[in-house]
């Protein structure tokens, strides 16, 4: 265990940590955050008795981490730091050897049996064995960082300390590179302490998150307890929306720009009307939609500038911008279709097609709804359709532009069920 008590420390008259006290449990993925400036990195090299506190004491198993000597600490902890430099052109499988000088005595150093089964192992592991002849030089950022992380591994640590390991890679390599890391945390109880500058990546692989501000603990807990949107907006300065991961009870944010353009007021739903025929309708746009959607297999929320729904036929040759995941596109069998459309003005829009004793109904709208609207409207919509109709219901969707004007509470029942009166009667689907 690593226990931090009333640490303070600073760089000349500046105190950076002013009083911080926490502890790690063995096998735990710890991550730092806070703004810039807030002593993330110092605490994290008073961890890695790299800075002496001058108050307070950081302890390792019970132990003051400044009584260890350097070899005996390289075996308890290792420090992936956020970029290394090497001067030296070393292969990469010299660069992963020096994790195992902490094990090495005598004057003649040389690698022992041991040694070498724990070098291949770490190789392996982190999956730079294709390039271990290769200078450090010749490899990318991110394959460089996973030759230090096996560097790392070959001390044999109980705790691993990361300065933003993540803040040079690309998305592919951030996750390769922290599902590793989290898998030795649960399978083979590695205890890894690390600094996040993304809240969301903190989120999704921490087990407990400790944010600091002004040099203090503001708070050390759960993610989903740590990362309110009042704390955050207040911590960082900024504004946030709290969002859910669709798959992990973890929380994720999202900033809140200043100003929205002026040109998404200018949005005509009118102009995006393009196709319908034997195979289908479809609608598009040039910008992205909020969509939700009823469909037994593609239901939930979308951002997607097409609507597409028919045979397989109409969604291979509809022509999008940006391809095939651009179009949110709902399956239905061949047959004859009718089609109706019903408007209110530029901001309410109807579409509807009846299929097979089957209605789909489209509610677009230019302006914002929250979700909460959107779950709202969308069990209004589907309750006034089987007060008008028999008919089952294929699909329904509601899109909205998301604009700067809500329309939350702007889109009463009695209009809605206007509309949706009149496009029944074109497409004579007043069936009881």
């Amino acid at each position: 265990m690593i226990q931090v008590k009333e640490v303070r420390c600073g760089y000349g008259e500046k105190q950076v940590i002013r009083g911080i006290s926490f502890e790690v449990k063995e096998g735990e993925f710890v991550g730092i955050l806070g703004p810039n400036g807030s002593g993330k990195t110092t605490l994290l090299k008073m961890m890695a008795g790299i800075l002496t506190p001058e108050s307070g004491h950081v302890l390792l198993n019970d132990r003051s981490i400044q009584s260890y000597r350097p070899k005996a600490l390289a075996q308890k902890i290792a420090v992936l730091p956020q970029k290394t430099n090497q001067a030296f052109s070393f292969t990469v499988e010299e660069t992963v050897q020096f994790g195992r000088y902490p094990y090495q005595k005598g004057l003649l150093q040389s690698l022992t049996k041991e040694d070498l089964h724990v070098i291949n192992k770490v190789i392996e592991q982190t999956d730079i064995a294709r390039f271990k002849e290769k200078s450090i030089h010749e490899l990318s950022g991110g394959e460089q960082q996973r030759v230090y992380l096996a560097q790392a591994l070959a001390q044999q640590p109980q705790y691993l300390l990361l300065d933003e390991p993540t803040s040079f890679l690309d998305l592919a390599y951030q996750k390769n590179l922290l599902d590793f890391i989290k898998e030795e945390t649960t399978s083979f109880g590695l205890t890894v302490i690390a600094v996040f500058h993304d809240v969301n990546i903190a989120s999704l692989y921490c087990d407990r998150l400790l944010l600091l501000h002004q040099g203090k603990a503001e708070v050390f807990d759960e993610p989903d307890r740590v990362l309110t949107t009042e704390r955050i907006q207040r911590v960082y300065e900024t504004d946030v929306t709290k969002l859910h991961h669709p798959l992990r009870a973890t929380p994720q944010l999202i900033i809140e720009p200043a100003t929205v353009s002026a040109s998404s007021n200018e949005r005509k739903l009118a102009d995006g009307w393009r196709t319908y025929g034997s195979n289908g309708m479809t609608y598009s746009i040039d910008h992205p939609l909020r969509i939700l959607s009823s469909h037994k297999d593609n239901g939930g929320f979308f951002w997607k500038r097409s609507l597409g729904t028919g045979t397989w036929a109409l969604h291979d040759t509809s022509e999008q911008s940006d391809g095939p995941d651009d179009m949110l596109f709902l399956f239905q069998a061949d047959g004859q279709k009718e089609y109706a459309a019903e408007s209110d003005g530029d901001h309410l829009y109807l579409y509807g097609m009846q299929h097979q004793g089957e209605l789909t109904v489209w509610l677009l709208l230019n302006g914002f709804l929250s979700d909460g609207a959107f779950v709202q409207l969308m069990g209004q919509l589907m309750r006034i359709i089987q007060m008008e109709t028999s008919l089952n219901i294929h699909h329904l969707c509601i899109a909205a532009t998301q604009s700067q004007e809500d329309l939350s509470d702007a889109i009463s029942h009695a209009l809605l069920r206007e509309k949706i009166n009149h496009l029944f009667q074109t497409l004579d689907a007043i069936k009881k």
